[in-house]
C-alpha cells in the first residue's frame, strides 16, 4: 500500500526506526510499529497496524538534528545521521516534517526534515481490530 497524502493521518507514536539510508537527495527511514486510520483517504476505509513500511523523504533539502540533556536548550545531535530510533511526536508545520522521540532510550531528541513530498510505502500490515 502507497500513501503520499495527509501526512497527520498516520500515526508513528511509540514506531520504531529500523534503520536511515540518503539516496540521491532523499531520506529513506525503514520504520516498524505505526498505524494508519481508516480516516486517511487511502486506508481503503480501514484502520491498519503496520508491521514494516518505508518512508521516503524526497528532495530533501535540510535536515536538523538537536538532543535534549537538560531543560535550557537543545544542542547539536552527536548523531544527526541517525538521530532517533523511537518515536514518539511526529507533526507536519511550516514545510518540515517533526520528529521527536529517544536514542537508545536517553536523551530527548528532535529531527527536523525539509522535504518536497513523502511517500509511506507499507510492506507488511495486518488489519486492526480492537
Amino acid at each position: 500500500m502507497k500513501i503520499d497524502e495527509q501526512f497527520e493521518l498516520i500515526h508513528f507514536h511509540d514506531a520504531s526506526i529500523d534503520s536511515v539510508s540518503r539516496d540521491d537527495g532523499d531520506l529513506v527511514l525503514n520504520i516498524s510499529g505505526a498505524f494508519l486510520s481508516s480516516n486517511h483517504p487511502q486506508s481503503n476505509g480501514k484502520d491498519w497496524s503496520i508491521e514494516k513500511a518505508e518512508l521516503r523523504f524526497e528532495y530533501v533539502s535540510e535536515e536538523v538534528a538537536k538532543f535534549w540533556d537538560d531543560t535550557k536548550a537543545p544542542k547539536p545531535h552527536p548523531e544527526p545521521e541517525f538521530p532517533l530510533d523511537e518515536i514518539m511526536e511526529v507533526k507536519y508545520e511550516n514545510g518540515y516534517y517533526m520528529f521527536s522521540g529517544f536514542k537508545n532510550t536517553v536523551p530527548w531528541s528532535e529531527w527536523y526534515i525539509k522535504s518536497a513530498y513523502f511517500i509511506f510505502n507499507i510492506s507488511a500490515a495486518n488489519e486492526y481490530s480492537s
